[in-house]
């Protein structure tokens, strides 16, 4: 199976700060769950940061992907990624594992 990715991020700013970016930060979601990337994004609650899972590239692929986050550009956020690979998935989610 592929591996997944999940993308940890953590604000560094107060929320006020943090959603100036917000709908660039969706469109950027957005563009990368179309382009088969991502397969889901959104807050933590509470919400302190949020998540990311990816598929579908290389953990470098990841990392310069990220860069383009407009949370990332503007120093908004600390980020983590954690790879894994499933070793079950439910049949909803079989995709993901033959991309």
């Amino acid at each position: 199976m592929k591996q997944i990715f999940i993308v940890a991020t953590t604000y560094t700013k107060p929320l006020d700060e943090v959603g100036k970016f917000r709908q660039e930060h969706f469109a950027f979601i957005q563009k990368n769950i179309d382009a088969g990337k991502f397969i889901a994004g959104g807050r933590q609650n509470p919400p302190t940061g949020g998540l990311i899972l990816a598929y579908n590239v290389t953990r470098e692929e990841l990392e310069e992907i990220l860069k383009e986050d407009p949370y990332y550009r503007n120093s908004l956020i600390e980020t983590v990624i954690t790879e894994f690979t499933p070793a079950l998935l439910d049949k909803e989610f079989e995709k993901y594992s033959k991309l």
